[in-house]
């Protein structure tokens, strides 16, 4: 058996804020489609943008764990020092 680290599946800590950034990006710009064009909207938008949303809230929840992650990782650093 190897005696190195296990290596977690989170996100790199650095990528977790441009990525929020990125996709709170991307929302806001399907709320502004979604108010500038209400009228005009057909039902392949709609599919266009509840895939974009859920795409972002699973990418959000991975940020999140990835935090959670890697906020555990820094308490347990400390406390074995």
């Amino acid at each position: 058996m190897s005696t190195a680290k296990n290596k977690g599946s989170a996100l790199p800590k650095a990528w977790i804020v441009p990525i929020r950034l990125a996709i709170y990006s991307v929302l806001a710009g399907c709320s502004a489609f979604i108010y500038f064009n209400v009228g005009e909207l057909e039902f392949t938008h709609y599919l266009v943008i509840v895939t974009i949303v859920a795409v972002a809230a699973m990418a959000l929840l991975d940020c999140r764990v990835s935090d959670d992650y890697w906020k555990k990782l820094e308490k347990e650093a400390r406390k074995a020092d």
